[in-house]
C-alpha cells in the first residue's frame, strides 16, 4: 500500500474520524460534492455504503491512527481498496481555530486527502505487531521495577534509613534485598517496606515471563529470528534493543534510504540552512525517546569494541569543549549505528566489527 496518493486516480475521497462506536465521515468527488454522516463503527457496513451508493467510483480512504488500532485499515485493504492511516500530527490546522469535533475532523481529513497533502504511515504487519506487544509489555514492567526501587530509595531518605553495604547497584542484589527485609524498622515502616518489596518481586516475576515469552516468540518466526541475528552482531546491540528496534522499525524492507532511521529516532540535527549559509543546531528529538536512548546506551558499549567507531568518538570529542563535547560525540555514534542497522537488516547480513 503506498504511503501518498496521486488524487487523479481516484474519483470519490473518503475521510473518516474514528471512534470506539461510531465513524464520523465526510467525502467528496472531483467537483469538491459530497456529505457528511456518521455510522456505526463497522469496517464491513461502511465499505458496503460506499459500494451500494457509488459502485463504479474508484474509491481511496484515509483516518488518524488511534487507540482503534488497525482493524479499518486491515479490512478495507483485504477487499482491495486503497486506505491512508495518517499521523494526527501532520494534519495541518489553522492557528485560530478553536473548534473540534468529530465531523469537523473528518472533513480536514477528506480536504487534505484530495490535495493531495496527506502522506501514510507504515503500518507494520501481523508479525511485526505482535513483536511490538511484546516490547511494550515488556518495556511496561522494565519501567514500574525503576519505579519501585525509587520509592522504596525515597522511603529510606525520608526517614534517614541507612542500610550498610546497600549502596548503589548492591541494594538490589539477593543480599541487599535480604538485608532490607531484615533491617529493624518501625511497624508502619516495615509494613510499608515489605509490601514495596513484595511488589517488586511480583514485577520481576511478571518480566521473566514476559522474556521468556519474548524469546520463544522470536525464535518461531523465521524473519524476525534472522533479521535480530544480524542486529546483535552490531557492538552493543543485546536481546532488549534488538527487538525493541525491530518491533519499532517493522519490516526491513519498507526501509528507503540510510538517513530514515536516524531521523525516525530524532537524532539528526536541526538545520536553519538560507542560501549559502548553513546552519546546523541541536538533535530534533523527534520519533521515540526510548529508542533513542537505548541506542545512546548501546554506543557507549560500541566505542570501546569497534575501532572505527572509538576513533570517530575520539575525534568528535576532541573538537568540542566538555562536558558537550562528550555528549555531542556519543550522539553522533548513535547516528552512525543507525546507519550500520539499516545496512545489516537491508542487505541481510552480519556486521563485522573493525
Amino acid at each position: 500500500m503506498p504511503l501518498t496518493i496521486n488524487p487523479v486516480k481516484y474519483d470519490l475521497f473518503v475521510g473518516i474520524d474514528v471512534d470506539q462506536k461510531s465513524y464520523a465521515i465526510t467525502y467528496l468527488d472531483q467537483n469538491f460534492q459530497g456529505r457528511s454522516l456518521k455510522m456505526p463503527a463497522d469496517p464491513r457496513g461502511l465499505l458496503q455504503y460506499f459500494q451500494k451508493n457509488f459502485p463504479q467510483l474508484r474509491l481511496v480512504f484515509a483516518y488518524e491512527a488511534g487507540p482503534t488500532g488497525y482493524a479499518l485499515y486491515d479490512y478495507l485493504v483485504s477487499q482491495e481498496q486503497h486506505c491512508l492511516v495518517i499521523h494526527p500530527a501532520s494534519l495541518k490546522k489553522a492557528p485560530n481555530d478553536r473548534v473540534k469535533t468529530n465531523r469537523l475532523d473528518s472533513q480536514r481529513i477528506v480536504e487534505q486527502l484530495k490535495a493531495g497533502h496527506l502522506k501514510g504511515i507504515r503500518i507494520p504487519t501481523v508479525p511485526f505487531r505482535q513483536l511490538r506487544h511484546l516490547v511494550h509489555l515488556r518495556q511496561t514492567y522494565a519501567q514500574q521495577i525503576m519505579r519501585t526501587k525509587q520509592r522504596i530509595k525515597a522511603l529510606l531518605l525520608l526517614e534517614d534509613i541507612h542500610i550498610p553495604d546497600g549502596e548503589g547497584r548492591q541494594l538490589w542484589s539477593a543480599r541487599g534485598l535480604q538485608t532490607l527485609r531484615g533491617f529493624p524498622m518501625q511497624e508502619t515502616l516495615r509494613f510499608k517496606m515489605d509490601f514495596l518489596l513484595n511488589d517488586l518481586d511480583y514485577v520481576r516475576e511478571r518480566l521473566l515471563l514476559v522474556l521468556r515469552q519474548l524469546r520463544s516468540f522470536c525464535q518461531k518466526e523465521p524473519s524476525i529470528h534472522s533479521n535480530l541475528e544480524h542486529l546483535r552482531s552490531l557492538p552493543g546491540f543485546g536481546l532488549i534493543i534488538s527487538t525493541y528496534t525491530l518491533a519499532r522499525i517493522g519490516d526491513p524492507a519498507r526501509l528507503r534510504n540510510v538517513r530514515e532511521l536516524g531521523s525516525f529516532c530524532g537524532i539528526v540535527p536541526r538545520e536553519y540552512s538560507t542560501g549559502d549559509q548553513i546552519q546546523r543546531g541541536r538533535i530534533t528529538h523527534f520519533g521515540d525517546p526510548t529508542l533513542r536512548r537505548l541506542l545512546v546506551e548501546a554506543s557507549w558499549i560500541a566505542i570501546r569494541k569497534d575501532t572505527e567507531l572509538q576513533q570517530f568518538y575520539n575525534r568528535l570529542r576532541s573538537k568540542n569543549r566538555r562536558p558537550e563535547g562528550v555528549r555531542v560525540a556519543i550522539v553522533a555514534v548513535a547516528r552512525k549505528l543507525t546507519h550500520r542497522v539499516y545496512r545489516v537488516l537491508k542487505e541481510q547480513r552480519p556486521y563485522v566489527i573493525h
